[in-house]
C-alpha cells in the first residue's frame, strides 16, 4: 500500500456538509459517505455549502419529530416508516453545528426525560401494593412498571438509532459530543445523565460484537487514518510516522464493531523490545525499528499507547483488548515473557501545582527526599529557603528544560515525588489511585514497575509530568490477586528494583503503623 505523506489531524473533527480540508492532497481529512451527501444536498444557490446553526434550527419542528418518535404518535405507520422518522433526526443531527447540537441535546435530556409526575404515581402505587398486599407477583409488576416509568423517554431514540445501519456508530459520536459539552458545563446533570444511560446501553451492546483485528500497513487507509485521528496520547503526524509504527518490531491490535468493521473502537500501539523501554520517544523516533529477524529474540511487549473513540469513555474496553492481544503475543512470539506498559502520569504537574502550598515551600516534608537531593536542587537556586521552594522556581522558570544542572539535580526529586503520587495519593476517601492511568492498570492487575525519568520529553510530556513515565507490569500468575487486593484495599502490587518506590512504600507502610498507635 503506497500513500502520500499527508498530515493527520489528531482530533479533528470536520463539520458535517462542508467540503473536506485540504493540505495539499485529498488524505489530509476523513471523507465519509455523509460528508458527501450532506455537502450536495445543502447546496445553495450560490454554490457555498450551509451548515444549519442554532439560529436556523426549528425548536417546533424538532419536538414533533422526537415525540413521533418517542410516542409513536402523529403519521406513525409502522416499522418502516419508524425508521424513516429515526433516520431523519439523525441527519438533521449531523446537518448541525456544535451549538445546534448542543440544543438538540438539552431538549432531548430535559423534554424527553422520565415524566416526574407518571413515576411518582406509580412509586406511590408500589409502596402501596407493599403495604396492602402479600402477594408478590402483584407487587413484582408494581416494581416493573415503576421500573419503565423511571426509564427516561429519549431511550426509546436511542434503541431505535441503534437499529440503524450505522446507528451504533452515529450514538457512539452523539455521546463524545454530550461528552464535550459536559466538560464545560458540569453543573447540567441532565446531560450528563443522558450520557450515562448511553454509556450503559453502548457497554451492553458491545458484548459478543466486538472482533479484534491486527491493524497493518496493508489495512484500508480509511483504518489507518482513524489511528491518527483517535490517537489521544501521542500525536501520529503523517503517514510515515504511522508506518513506522506499524512496522517491523512493531504491533498495533483493535476492537472493531461488527457493524462498523473499518473503524477501531479501541486500539493499542505495542513495541517489540529487548528490555522493559524507560523513553518513549526511542519508540516513536526510531528510524528502522526491530528486524523481522529480530522480533523473534525480543524479550518484552511495550504497551506504550491505548485509546478508544471519546465516545466510549467509561466503557471499560481497554482490559479486555490488552488481555486478548497478550494471548496473541504469546501464541505468535513464545519468546516474549514480559507484557509491560510506558504509561503517562497525565495529571502528575496539576497535582504537585496543588502540593506545593505555602506550607509545603515554607516547611516541606522532611523525609520523602534525601538530604543530599535536597541540598542539590537548593543549590541550583541558592535564593530559596527550602527544597520544595527551589523545585518551584525551576519548573516554574523558562528554559528549564535545557540546563544539564537542573535536570540532574531534579531527577532524585521529582522520581521520589512521582513515586509518592503513585503509590500514596488516592482519589477522594476511597483505596483508587488518583492517577486516572494507574488506577486503570492497577485494577487491571497489573505490578507497579518502574519511575523513568525523561521518559516522554515532548511538549505534552513535559507540561503534564515534567517528563515524568512509568511502567506497569503485567505478570501473567499475579494478574487475578493482584485485581482483588487492589479492589479490596487498594494495596499496589510492586515488581522490579526501583529505590524510589520501594522508599514510597516504605513510608507509606510506616505513615498507617503510626496511625493505629
Amino acid at each position: 500500500m503506497s500513500a502520500p505523506a499527508a498530515l493527520f489531524h489528531a482530533g479533528m473533527r470536520l463539520p458535517t456538509g462542508l467540503p473536506p480540508a485540504r493540505d495539499g492532497d485529498e488524505l489530509s481529512q476523513p471523507l465519509e459517505p455523509a460528508d458527501v451527501r450532506a455537502f450536495w444536498e445543502k447546496q445553495s444557490e450560490n454554490g457555498q455549502p450551509q451548515i444549519i446553526g442554532k439560529g436556523s434550527l426549528d425548536i417546533s419542528e424538532l419536538r414533533d419529530l422526537l415525540s413521533t418518535i418517542i410516542h409513536k404518535s402523529g403519521a406513525y405507520k409502522g416499522a418502516v416508516k419508524m425508521r424513516l422518522y429515526t433516520q431523519r433526526c439523525c441527519d438533521l443531527y449531523e446537518s448541525l453545528d456544535s451549538s445546534g447540537r448542543v440544543v438538540f441535546l438539552k431538549l432531548l435530556s430535559v423534554e424527553y426525560c422520565a415524566p416526574k409526575g407518571e413515576a411518582q404515581a406509580l412509586a406511590n402505587a408500589y409502596l402501596e401494593s407493599l403495604a396492602q398486599s402479600s402477594d408478590p407477583a402483584k407487587s413484582a409488576l408494581r416494581a416493573r412498571a415503576l421500573r419503565d416509568g423511571l426509564t427516561p423517554q429519549y431511550a426509546e431514540l436511542i434503541d431505535q438509532i441503534n437499529r440503524l445501519p450505522g446507528g451504533f456508530s452515529f450514538l457512539v459520536r452523539m455521546r463524545a459530543d454530550m461528552l464535550e459539552h459536559i466538560r464545560g458545563h458540569r453543573e447540567d446533570g441532565a446531560m450528563r445523565a443522558m450520557s450515562d444511560m448511553l454509556m450503559k446501553k453502548l457497554e451492553t451492546w458491545i458484548i459478543g460484537t466486538l472482533d479484534l483485528k491486527r491493524i497493518t500497513w496493508n489495512s484500508p487507509a480509511f483504518t489507518i487514518e482513524k489511528l491518527g485521528q483517535y490517537e489521544s496520547v501521542h500525536a501520529v503526524k503523517s503517514w510515515l510516522d504511522v508506518r513506522r509504527r506499524l512496522g517491523n518490531g512493531r504491533r498495533c491490535f483493535g476492537f472493531f464493531h461488527r457493524s462498523v468493521p473499518m473503524e477501531p473502537l479501541v486500539f493499542v500501539w505495542v513495541a517489540l523490545t529487548d528490555s522493559v523501554s524507560d523513553n518513549v520517544q526511542s519508540i516513536l523516533q526510531e528510524r528502522e525499528p526491530t528486524t523481522a529477524e529480530a522480533e523473534a529474540t525480543a524479550r518484552c511487549a511495550i504497551f506504550y499507547s491505548i485509546n478508544s473513540q471519546p465516545g466510549l469513555s467509561g466503557v471499560d474496553l481497554g482490559n479486555f483488548l490488552i488481555k486478548r492481544v497478550v494471548g496473541v503475543l504469546r501464541a505468535e512470539l513464545p519468546n516474549i515473557d514480559t507484557f509491560c506498559t510506558l504509561s503517562p502520569l497525565p495529571r502528575f504537574r496539576a497535582w504537585l501545582d496543588q502540593w506545593l502550598t505555602p506550607e509545603c515551600l515554607a516547611t516541606p516534608p522532611p523525609t520523602m527526599v534525601s538530604e543530599d537531593a535536597q541540598k542539590a536542587l537548593i543549590a541550583r537556586a541558592p535564593h530559596t529557603p527550602t527544597w520544595t521552594a527551589a523545585l518551584k522556581h525551576i519548573i516554574d522558570s523558562r528554559g528549564w528544560t535545557g540546563d544539564q544542572a537542573n535536570i540532574d539535580a531534579m531527577e532524585p526529586v521529582v522520581r521520589a515525588l512521582g513515586a509518592h503520587y503513585l503509590v500514596n495519593v488516592k482519589r477522594g476517601k476511597s483505596h483508587a489511585a488518583y492517577d486516572p492511568v494507574a488506577n486503570f492498570h492497577l485494577r487491571n492487575g497489573a505490578c507497579l514497575h518502574q519511575i523513568n525519568w525523561r521518559g516522554n520529553t515532548s511538549y505534552s510530556g513535559l507540561r503534564q509530568s515534567l517528563g515524568l513515565m512509568c511502567n506497569y507490569n503485567y505478570v501473567l500468575d499475579r494478574i487475578e490477586d493482584n485485581n482483588e487486593r487492589y479492589v479490596h484495599d487498594g494495596a499496589i502490587a510492586i515488581s522490579g528494583d526501583d529505590p524510589f518506590i520501594a522508599e514510597a512504600k516504605r513510608l507509606a507502610a510506616n505513615t498507617t503503623r503510626a496511625a493505629k498507635l
